[in-house]
């Protein structure tokens, strides 16, 4: 075997060796359990989506959009 191989299979058997100490406990990402609420979020609701010259409402009426 070539001594680079040698030094790397060494260096591979110490890391295999070592132990890290791993963080107790678990963590429950408090932060993204809650939403954001802001003044106004569903303001949008009121309006109608317009595809071409029709617009939707959401209550399922449709009306022409004349020019």
């Amino acid at each position: 075997m070539s001594i680079e191989r040698t030094k790397w299979l060494k260096d591979i058997e110490v890391a295999q060796t070592m132990t890290t100490n791993k963080m107790s406990g678990v963590y429950t990402c408090p932060e993204l359990k809650s939403s954001t609420m802001r003044v106004g979020q569903d303001d949008h609701a009121e309006h109608p989506s317009r595809r071409g010259n029709t617009l939707y409402y959401r209550d399922g009426r449709t009306e022409r959009v004349t020019q």
